[in-house]
């Protein structure tokens, strides 16, 4: 066949074709038309001295491509001059290159591949278990494909790093969009916090001008009461009848100096942590605020531990806890009514208040998620579901812990644990 000829057959071979698809028609169409036993085309990887192939011919069919050592092989003239050609005994010439030996290679012809900046970025060789005959013809061959082979190469390596620019730039767009997110996400966090810590001290601000209001018509009432308990007992026909009117006017004094007691402590500002705080005023007083929602559906029994326990820290801060898991215990019994239970005990150097209720309690699946901001299953305008994370934030800060086992159907059991105070140790 005529060199033009072969020419003509193997352009129609790889016509329309690209990337390694060319590439292995090429190999595969010059392993026949030259009579070589293998065709391949590697790239050079000056840095590790290896050549690794793109596309191996063996014999006629496509195979596996393969990294080898430039060390003591022909290949290594190639990257270091420029074509190479030994027709016969390379084996003999080329010792310590085990892949002729393997083989079975009796003669070796290859021919750089040079990029667009005249780099030489590879080879292309043909490999023969016999003498080469045909010198010129290989190598017209070669040379006429190595600039087309160069491109194509150069071209696939353009696609494989804009992919892996793309893929960076992907990963980088990921990363940066849920930091916004969390970022986003950290912000509403507190601009809601904000907004109910600003609830929490307009709220402070308003019950501490309540308590003093109240404070002064109590005076009044208890100064009257002593008056009128003067004129009972200097007079025999009025002492039955009064003594009940007066009786009256003290339960009502007694409880609303508790309700004034319980709001002072529960608005308390300040960011103080070395208050004394009796646990048992604590419990009673939130339970003075809260006794409004308690009607007759909800029986209430306290147990407290012999002693007047007390813990360290802020009291605001230590009866927002109280009355939020209180709070929480009450609207999960308000539809059906039940049972709240508050015991304080103490062990190991630890107070624990446990609240327990038989309300609705809280499904398995949501135990993991109460105490994580804004979590809520409560109804819209019901909560936001602040009161679990920032009673856990509290307590972390009084080096204390939550605990809550819950089990739907059957009720709730919330159990504070802090730090006992002891006089001694300060």
């Amino acid at each position: 066949m005529l060199q033009g000829e072969l020419l003509s057959d193997i352009i129609e071979a790889v016509s329309n074709t690209y990337g390694n698809e060319f590439l292995n028609r090429l190999t595969e169409k010059l392993s026949s038309v030259i009579g070589a036993d293998s065709v391949f085309i590697a790239l050079f990887d000056k840095s590790k001295y290896e050549s690794k192939t793109v596309s191996l011919c063996l014999h006629g069919k496509i195979v596996n491509n393969i990294e080898y050592s430039l060390e003591g092989t022909p290949c290594a003239n190639v990257l270091e001059t420029t074509i190479c050609y030994y027709p016969n005994q390379v084996q003999k010439l080329f010792p310590n290159d085990h892949l002729l030996a393997e083989m079975n290679i009796e003669g070796y012809i290859g021919t750089p591949l040079y990029n667009s900046k005249k780099e030489n970025i590879g080879l292309i060789v043909g490999l023969y278990e016999k003498e080469i005959t045909e010198k010129d013809q290989i190598l017209t061959l070669f040379q006429i494909f190595s600039g087309r082979i160069a491109a194509e190469l150069e071209r696939l390596d353009y696609e494989r790093r804009l992919e892996t620019y793309n893929q960076e730039l992907e990963i980088q767009v990921q990363e940066r969009t849920s930091k916004l997110e969390k970022t986003l996400r950290e912000l509403s966090e507190r601009q809601n916090q904000l907004i109910e810590s600003e609830k929490l001290a307009s709220l402070g601000l308003l019950s501490a001008g309540i308590a003093h209001e109240i404070n002064n018509p109590l005076n009044f009432i208890t100064g009257g009461y002593y008056g009128l308990l003067e004129v009972s007992e200097s007079s025999d026909v009025l002492q039955g009848k009064m003594k009940l009117y007066l009786e009256a006017i003290r339960e009502g004094v007694e409880r609303t100096t508790k309700i004034v007691k319980g709001l002072n402590q529960y608005t308390r500002s300040g960011d103080s942590q070395d208050e004394t705080i009796s646990v048992q005023e604590m419990v009673e007083n939130c339970l003075v605020i809260l006794s409004h929602s308690l009607r007759d559906k909800i029986h209430v029994k306290t147990t407290f531990a012999n002693g007047d326990l007390s813990i360290r820290g802020n009291s605001g801060k230590l009866h927002q806890v109280v009355l939020n898991l209180v709070n929480n215990a009450i609207q999960s019994m308000e539809k059906s009514g039940g049972s709240l239970s508050i015991t304080t005990s103490t062990a190991d150097g630890l107070v624990s208040i446990k609240i327990q209720d038989t309300g609705t309690g809280i499904q398995k699946e949501h135990l993991p998620q109460i105490e994580l901001p804004f979590f809520t299953t409560k109804e819209p305008g019901k909560g936001v579901g602040l009161g679990l994370s920032i009673a856990s934030k509290i307590l972390k800060e009084h080096s204390g812990s939550l605990d809550v086992q819950s089990e739907w159907g059957v009720g709730t059991t919330v159990t504070i644990h802090l730090p006992k105070w002891k006089e001694e140790s300060l």
